[in-house]
């Protein structure tokens, strides 16, 4: 099977916040490439569309925010696309 990924995807353990609709939840980065990520959670999000806007912040302090969309739900994961990768970014989010 061919691998039709834009970007090269690296397996990582990284602990991150995600903010949506005015909340934010603990969780772990499984893997994260250019093109976005794959978070997963301890406890299944509630509400958590395909297509809602969100952040989430990484690094060692979570400094680094990136303006996300959720691209595909699953129990406990989450595959984010990242719409705006810029450092501390400002921008608020609507759902």
């Amino acid at each position: 099977m061919a691998n039709n990924r834009l970007h090269i995807r690296l397996d990582c353990e990284e602990c991150c916040h995600l903010y949506l609709r005015d909340s934010f939840y603990s969780a772990a980065v499984k893997n994260i490439s250019l093109g976005g990520a794959l978070v997963h959670f301890h406890d299944p999000l509630p509400g958590v569309r395909v297509g809602d806007n969100c952040k989430v912040s990484l690094g060692e302090e979570l400094t680094c925010e990136y303006i996300c969309e959720v691209v595909r739900v699953e129990t406990s994961n989450v595959a984010l696309r990242f719409i705006d990768m810029g450092i501390n970014n400002a921008l608020s989010i609507e759902s």
